[in-house]
């Protein structure tokens, strides 16, 4: 299976959601953690559009999470159980367009990549 093949196996085709960008350099297992992370924090959140660097894959769901438990694709280097035990950290970066609250989730941010809405330009972070 090739790196977009795992990807592809989190999301659900469907209409648009709040979008998770990740670094370019993700791997699919880090991915499906970050998005369970963010369910258990966020619980009023159902699905996001996951989005890594430039490449977005399409929507994850709380239920295709729900599928995949257990059955997470296995890449090089996953058996090392190189982790912490317990949850994982990430501070969770919120922006939303100030004109239609369009939302964008980030673990980062790159500051040549800004988010921005597509209809009304810049997005602002919130607190």
């Amino acid at each position: 299976m090739s790196t977009d093949d795992y990807f592809a196996l989190l999301v659900t085709p469907g209409a648009t959601a709040t979008v998770l960008e990740l670094p370019e350099q993700t791997r699919a297992a880090t991915a499906a953690e970050v998005v369970e992370q963010l369910f258990a924090v966020e619980a009023s959140l159902n699905e996001v559009t996951l989005r890594v660097g430039c490449r977005e894959y399409g929507i994850v769901t709380r239920a295709r999470l729900a599928e995949l438990r257990g059955h997470t694709p296995r890449q090089v280097g996953d058996g090392d159980h190189g982790r912490l035990p317990g949850p994982g950290t990430f501070v969770l970066l919120r922006f939303s367009c100030t004109a239609c609250g369009k939302e964008e989730l980030r673990v980062h941010v790159d500051e040549g990549r800004l988010p921005r809405c597509s209809e009304h330009g810049e997005m602002r972070r919130e607190a």
